[in-house]
């Protein structure tokens, strides 16, 4: 049903993988911004192996637009904070643990907030600016501290997930490197061994990092991970195979109820760059 696949994937360790048009794809205005046309594919290219813990740079990019001073109220937990005239700021590029979670996750989700109020000035900055606002009416950007967004402070101390949802994703390829290091480096939350946790084990919704074998390709952009977790994803892909173990992450939800009985639930990647190949 499938055609052979073309895709070329980069391998970033003994055991992952990530296919190099998907990080091209989702940082093609992050690497136009800082490189000239004629050394663009020369530059996507790097910017697909950042993955491999390699480190090209040595920070994210720095802002091209910037908001005038706000000033932080207080901080929700480590992806949100509320401003001064009672607007809320929801971080890009990242996702941190939630707060109503119990056990290790409750945990870090703490930690994440913690850490974001001691490295944020009462002063703040967002970018890009203006800001755009999600279904809650909710500021969607990052926060620039002078020299350091703070999502690369979270994602480099393991405290948070890189998670990219166009078209706010400037920075995904500088934070995957900095989680690949983090992940490799055993810190924060990657010591703890759970993460990505089994999709067959998949038992609740909201944002999930899970890792499990294709059972079922439905079509060219619907599978299926452990027979439990359908993927939907944002166009067509061929390269995938039955048996082909990929570690996905994003927000998860029931599956309608004329599927769930076969798959009960259900994740709609953003970005394929939610998606990494496990060898």
């Amino acid at each position: 049903m499938f055609a052979k696949s073309a895709t070329l994937f980069i391998r970033v360790s003994r055991k992952w993988s990530i296919p190099v048009g998907e990080l091209i794809a989702s940082t093609s205005a992050s690497v136009a911004a800082q490189f000239p046309s004629k050394f663009l594919t020369k530059a996507a290219l790097i910017a697909a192996f950042v993955y491999s813990g390699a480190s090209v740079a040595d920070s994210c990019p720095p802002p091209q637009t910037l908001s005038p001073p706000l000033k932080l109220q207080r901080v929700i937990d480590g992806d949100t904070v509320k401003l001064s005239d009672g607007s809320s700021v929801r971080l890009t590029g990242f996702n941190s643990f939630e707060l109503k979670d119990s056990g290790w996750k409750r945990q870090y989700a703490r930690k994440a907030r913690s850490r974001a109020q001691d490295v944020l000035s009462e002063t703040i900055f967002i970018t890009p600016w203006p800001a755009s606002t999600d279904r809650y009416g909710r500021l969607l950007g990052n926060l620039w501290m002078g020299e350091s967004y703070l999502g690369e402070v979270l994602v480099a101390e393991g405290l948070a997930l890189t998670v990219s949802i166009p078209p706010e994703n400037r920075l995904v390829a500088c934070l995957l490197d900095l989680e690949w290091q983090a992940r490799d480096a055993k810190r924060g939350v990657w010591a703890l061994g759970h993460l990505p946790e089994s999709a067959e084990a998949l038992n609740r919704g909201g944002f999930q990092h899970r890792v499990g074998d294709i059972t079922q390709i439905l079509d060219a952009k619907t599978l299926v991970l452990s027979d439990r977790l359908r993927v939907m994803l944002p166009k067509a892909d061929s390269s995938m195979r039955l048996g082909m173990r990929l570690e996905v992450r994003g927000w998860v939800s029931r599956s309608p109820a004329s599927v769930r009985g076969q798959f009960p639930w259900t994740l709609t990647l953003k970005d394929l760059t939610n998606r990494t190949r496990v060898f």
